[in-house]
């Protein structure tokens, strides 16, 4: 299993340019605030997630193979990439969550609705994978909550292609998200622009 080195992830750290949100709506002020800090926490769990998690790729499948072979890895062991790919998805996915809140109630400046939205460009389609997880007794039957047949005969349940993790939805497409670091400068470079569009003093 991986050790988090703490030193080596710096380069995903947010930076606050100030201790509190300026406004005259102080108590608007401070939910905004508040919102930004989950949101931080959040993206936080994802990056963890993102060094704890171990793909199978071109380079190690045989060892892989290998170790399944001679059963050398316990059904824990091999659970984990599923709980470290699960945590990644709803972090993201709990971002989005937070960032509508904060566009819709909150009287954001008019950059965080375009910035709200490129966050949706990329991380939208996680929420089918967060309900088709969340809901595996329905989508492991191949029906949907309602308990209606999915509109597919491929119904994929947390699949691995190296970094790619991918769930059928409830609308019987699927629908991937790539664990990488990529993956996280995306997410980091859309929330510092939101943050930098607050004043702080």
């Amino acid at each position: 299993m991986n050790e988090v080195n703490c030193d080596s992830l710096k380069q995903f750290d947010l930076a606050f340019p100030g201790h509190w949100i300026k406004g005259e709506d102080r108590d608007e002020a401070f939910q905004t605030q508040q919102i930004l800090s989950l949101i931080q926490d959040l993206f936080t769990e994802a990056v963890v997630s993102y060094v704890l998690f171990q793909p199978i790729t071109s380079e190690n499948v045989r060892d892989y193979i290998a170790r399944f072979e001679k059963r050398d890895e316990s059904p824990y062991e091999r659970c984990l990439n599923g709980l470290y790919a699960k945590a990644f998805v709803f972090a993201l996915d709990g971002i989005e969550k937070l960032l509508n809140r904060l566009s819709e109630n909150l009287n954001p400046p008019k950059e965080i609705n375009r910035l709200y939205e490129e966050y949706k460009k990329y991380f939208g389609h996680l929420k089918h994978i967060r309900d088709s997880a969340i809901h595996i007794e329905d989508r492991g039957r191949g029906v949907t909550r309602k308990g209606k047949r999915l509109d597919t005969n491929i119904i994929v349940l947390g699949c691995f292609n190296e970094r790619r993790y991918t769930f059928t939805g409830e609308d019987g497409m699927q629908y991937e998200i790539e664990i990488s670091e990529s993956t996280l400068n995306t997410a980091k470079s859309i929330i510092q622009d939101i943050i930098n569009s607050y004043s702080w003093t």
